[in-house]
């Protein structure tokens, strides 16, 4: 029977998630311990270091990148950095270790007692599972999330005891489903945006840092021309959509 522990790691390594940024302490032990070899953990001297190089990271391949933060101390430390991946709409995946589940409510040492509010405003998400059944659905539903336009950083908090547990029915379907998003317009939509554009007096290009992030430069670069449209750079775009 799978383990917590286990089905995490299958569920990371699924999604292309092999690569950790980290500080740990003594709540993140039990997750990192038998650790796979096909994994690789990048250690930060100071959580706004780790969460700095996740963010480029993410920002660079295009997908999702795992944080695993110390408790409430390393989330506050890593929210500096977090402004920047909020801003960024960088695809993070951050878990911070939680104390055992029955010594939460008594507020023990390394508790982290409002763990979902802490790192607000600057997650899409933020969850700790009701159970240790849970985390693997919990797991699953941040990495959809964060990597869903608008993609966001998502916060997990994880008691440390659940890893050990075993895990629930139905984690192979979790581990092994995919889930797709598509935004594009259909048919009827783009003539309907042909035809405004050809009917503007004066139209303008505004661009925004999906064009970026979606390696559509050239594409942006090559409508401007056949149009002979100027343009206009969103605001505080946190990419550079078109040539300057």
């Amino acid at each position: 029977m799978k383990t917590i522990h286990s089905a995490a790691y299958a569920l990371l390594r699924r999604h292309g998630m092999t690569t950790i940024f980290g500080n740990p302490g003594s709540n993140e032990l039990p997750f990192l311990k038998s650790f796979p070899e096909d994994f690789q953990y990048v250690l930060g001297l100071h959580e706004g270091a780790v969460v700095g190089m996740a963010d480029g990271y993410a920002l660079a391949s295009g997908k999702p990148a795992f944080v695993n933060l110390h408790a409430a101390a390393g989330t506050g430390n890593g929210m500096g950095a977090l402004t920047n991946s909020w801003y960024s709409h960088s695809p993070l995946v951050i878990t911070a270790g939680q104390q055992v589940r029955p010594m939460i409510g008594v507020e023990a040492m390394l508790a982290n007692v409002d763990a979902t509010q802490l790192p607000k405003p600057l997650v899409k998400w933020s969850y700790e599972p009701a159970n240790a059944q849970d985390v693997p659905r919990a797991l699953s539903q941040a990495i959809h999330y964060a990597n869903t336009t608008p993609k966001a950083p998502v916060y997990l908090s994880i008691p440390y005891d659940d890893w050990d547990q075993p895990s629930g029915p139905g984690v192979e379907h979790l581990i092994e489903r995919d889930v797709q998003t598509a935004g594009t317009p259909d048919a009827r939509q783009l003539q309907v945006l042909v035809q405004q554009v050809q009917d503007a007096r004066n139209p303008v290009l505004v661009l925004g840092p999906d064009v970026d992030a979606t390696l559509s430069n050239d594409h942006a670069v090559a409508l401007a021309d056949k149009l002979r449209m100027p343009v206009w750079i969103a605001p505080s775009a946190s990419r550079c959509p078109f040539p300057t």
